[in-house]
C-alpha cells in the first residue's frame, strides 16, 4: 500500500493543487478584491462573457450595462465597443475566451472565469508532468511545471479576466498534441492500454492541434506564426498530404470564427470599423446618451501607418524584451531563458528546433508589428503578450539533468518577482509597483514604451506639464518619489529618495536647464542626471542654484524626443515638524523647474 501512495505521488499533488485553485476560485470575492473595479479587457471580457452566457449574443446593451454594475459598481471603464453597419453595438474583442468561458459563467457567476480557468490549470500541470515523464521521473517532472507556472509571472495572470491565461493554455495544448507522441516514441514509452492514450500517440492529435490553433489564432492574430513549426516539421518529415490536410483544418477554423464575428456583428475584423473606448460615461446609459456623442475612437485600421516604427528599432527593442525593467522575460520568465541557454548548450533535435523558430518567429512578430507595445499596454504585468510565446520554451528542452536548474529558476523569481507572486490581485492592480524598487530601478527603461509604460496607470505620473517658458515638454514619472503637482511652474522631489522620470518633447533639445530650490534643511547635496551627466550641488536652507546640460536629440521616436533625468536630495524636511509657522505636511526633497532650451 505504501508502495502504492508513493507511485501515485505526483496524481495526488496534481489533485491537491487543482482542488485548492478550484475551491479558492469558487469563494473568492472578486468585486470585494477589485475594490469593485475593472478596466479595460477585464471590464469587456467580464460584459461580453456575461452577454454570451446569458444573453446568447455580441450585443452590447443597456440590459448588459446594468447588469454588469451588480458586480462591478465602477461601470466598465475602458470597455471597447464598435458600431455596426446596422447601427447596433457589439463588443469590440475576440469572442474566443469568452465562449468557452460563458457555460461557467452562467454557473458560477463571475467567479466562473477563475474556475474555467482552475480546469485550464489542470490539465497543463497533468500535461506537463505527463510529457517530462517520458525522460524525467514523475515527481521532477510535477516540479519542472509548477516551476514553469510559478517561478514566472504565467501563474499571476490565472487570476486575471481576461484571455491571457487561456491563450497560455491553448498553445501549451497544442505543443503538447504535437510532441507528445514523438517524445514517446523516442523513449520507447508508448503504451496502448486506453483510448486516451492511443488518441494522445496517434497523428489525429496533428489534426486537432491544427483546430486548437485556429482558435487560438482568433483570440490572438500573432499565434498564426505557430503554424509555421507545425507545418514545416511535417514537410521536412515528407508527410507532405498530413501538413496540407492541417493547413486546411487550421484555415477552416480561423474563417469559421471570423466567419460568425461578420454573421453576429456585420464586420470581419472585431477591432476595425467604428470602434471606441469609453470611461465614465457609457453608451445607452440615457437615451441621449449615445455611442457618436461620447468615447475615444480606438480602431485598427491605418494601424501600421500610426505606430509602425522603422526596423532600425529592432535590435533595441529585442534588448528591451529580454532586459527591460518593466517586461524583460529575464526577470519575470526565467525559465524560458534558462531552457533558451540548455537548448544553445545541449544536442537539438528537428522538433526542438522548430519549436525555436516558432518562438523567435513569435517574438519578433510583437517587436516588429507592435513596436511600441509589443508587452500588452500600460495596465499590463509584465510582458502580457508573451504568454502565447511562453509555452514552445517548456518543450523546448524536454530533459531535466540536474535538480539544480530547478533550483536557479525559484532563486531567480525569489530574487526579482517574490513582491509579485506573494500580492498577485494587487501587482495586478497596481503593475509599476514592484518595479519601483531595486533591484528593477537598476534595470534599463524601455524606453520605445513611453506612450504605454504600467506607471503611466497613476495618471498624476503620466503626462506632467512641464517647462518654463513657451517651450513645453512631458514629464513621464517612474517612481512615487515625487510629489503631487500643486506648484504652478515645478514640481518637489519626496524626501531623501532618488526621484526618477523621463521627459518627453516634441522637438529636439539644445539645452536642459534645471532650477533648483532647497527645502529648509542645511547643507542639502542635490544630485542630478540628465542623459547620464551628473552634476551635485550643496544648498543651504531655501537656497536656489541652476544647473544646466548640454544633451542632443535626445532618444527619438518619431516626432517624440526622449531625455532620461534622476534628481536626489540627500536630505527630505517636513517643515510642519520644523517650524511652528509652517502647515507643510509634505516630505519635501527639492524643488525643481526645468527649462527647455529647443535645438537651433
Amino acid at each position: 500500500m505504501w508502495l502504492k501512495i508513493r507511485a501515485d505521488y505526483p496524481q495526488i499533488v496534481i489533485f491537491l493543487i487543482f482542488s485548492f485553485f478550484f475551491f479558492a476560485s469558487l469563494f473568492l470575492n472578486l468585486p470585494a478584491i477589485h475594490n469593485g473595479f475593472l478596466c479595460a479587457d477585464q471590464a469587456v471580457y467580464l460584459a461580453m462573457t456575461q452577454s454570451i452566457a446569458l444573453d446568447g449574443d455580441l450585443e452590447y446593451t443597456t440590459k448588459d450595462l446594468a447588469r454588469y454594475y451588480y458586480s462591478f459598481e465602477a461601470g466598465p471603464q475602458g470597455i471597447f465597443l464598435k458600431k455596426g453597419k446596422d447601427g447596433r453595438i457589439f463588443y469590440a474583442k475576440s469572442f474566443a475566451y469568452s465562449l468557452f468561458a460563458a457555460p461557467f459563467v452562467r454557473l458560477f457567476g463571475v467567479n466562473g472565469f477563475l474556475v474555467f480557468h482552475s480546469f485550464l490549470l489542470f490539465l497543463i500541470i497533468y500535461m506537463g508532468t505527463r510529457y517530462l515523464s517520458l525522460t524525467n521521473n514523475q515527481g521532477l517532472s510535477l516540479a519542472a511545471t509548477l516551476t514553469f507556472l510559478f517561478a514566472s509571472i504565467a501563474g499571476v495572470y490565472y487570476f486575471w479576466i481576461s484571455p491571457d491565461f487561456f491563450n497560455l493554455s491553448l498553445i501549451f495544448f497544442i505543443l503538447f498534441l504535437w510532441l507528445y507522441k514523438i517524445q514517446a516514441k523516442k523513449s520507447q514509452k508508448m503504451s496502448f492500454s486506453s483510448g486516451v492514450e492511443r488518441f494522445i500517440l496517434s497523428n489525429k492529435t496533428d489534426y486537432l492541434a491544427s483546430l486548437l490553433l485556429g482558435f487560438a489564432t482568433f483570440s490572438k492574430p500573432p499565434n498564426a506564426v505557430l503554424l509555421g513549426p507545425l507545418f514545416l516539421y511535417q514537410l521536412l518529415q515528407r508527410r507532405i498530404g498530413r501538413a496540407l490536410l492541417m493547413a486546411l483544418i487550421f484555415v477552416g477554423s480561423v474563417a469559421l470564427f471570423f466567419g460568425a464575428n461578420y454573421l453576429l456583428t456585420s464586420d470581419w475584423n472585431y477591432m476595425g470599423g467604428e470602434r471606441k473606448t469609453f470611461i465614465g460615461t457609457f453608451p445607452l446609459e440615457k437615451e441621449n446618451i449615445t455611442f457618436d456623442s461620447i468615447g475615444h475612437p480606438m480602431t485598427s485600421e491605418g494601424y501600421f501607418e500610426k505606430f509602425f516604427l522603422p526596423l532600425t528599432f529592432v535590435p533595441i527593442n529585442l534588448f528591451y524584451y529580454f532586459f527591460g525593467r518593466f517586461t524583460g522575460i529575464t526577470w519575470y520568465f526565467f525559465p524560458a531563458l534558462l531552457a533558451l541557454i540548455l537548448f544553445l548548450l545541449r544536442k537539438k533535435t528537428q522538433e526542438q528546433w522548430m519549436l525555436l523558430l516558432g518562438a523567435l518567429g513569435g517574438i519578433l512578430t510583437y517587436v516588429i508589428f507592435m513596436p511600441d507595445n509589443y508587452g500588452g499596454g500600460g495596465g499590463s504585468l509584465a510582458n502580457r503578450y508573451f504568454l502565447n510565446i511562453y509555452p514552445l520554451f517548456f518543450f523546448l528542452v524536454p530533459q531535466i539533468k540536474k535538480k539544480g536548474e530547478i533550483f536557479l529558476c525559484w532563486l531567480m523569481a525569489a530574487f526579482f518577482i517574490s513582491p509579485i507572486l506573494v500580492s498577485p490581485f494587487h501587482s495586478s492592480a497596481q503593475p509599476a509597483t514592484h518595479a519601483k524598487r531595486f533591484p528593477f530601478k537598476a534595470l534599463p527603461v524601455e524606453m520605445t514604451l513611453i506612450n504605454n509604460l504600467p506607471t503611466n496607470t497613476n495618471p498624476r505620473a503620466f503626462r506632467v506639464d512641464a517647462g518654463l517658458t513657451e517651450y513645453r515638454g512631458f514629464l513621464h514619472f517612474l517612481d512615487d518619489n515625487f510629489l503631487p503637482k500643486l506648484e504652478p511652474t515645478g514640481i518637489w522631489t519626496r524626501g531623501p529618495y532618488p526621484c526618477e522620470m523621463i521627459l518627453k518633447t516634441y522637438y529636439p533639445l539644445k539645452e536642459i536647464v534645471v532650477h533648483l530650490l532647497n527645502n529648509p534643511r542645511r547643507n542639502n547635496q542635490i544630485k542630478v542626471t540628465v542623459e547620464g551627466k551628473t552634476q551635485q550641488v550643496t544648498l543651504q536652507s531655501k537656497q536656489r542654484a541652476t544647473l544646466r546640460f548640454p544633451v542632443g536629440r535626445g532618444f527619438q521616436i518619431k516626432a517624440s524626443h526622449l531625455y532620461r533625468i534622476k534628481i536626489k536630495a540627500s536630505k527630505g524636511s517636513i517643515p510642519y515638524f520644523e517650524s511652528p509657522t509652517s502647515d507643510e505636511r509634505r516630505v519635501l526633497g527639492v524643488f525643481f523647474e526645468l527649462e527647455l532650451i529647443p535645438a537651433q
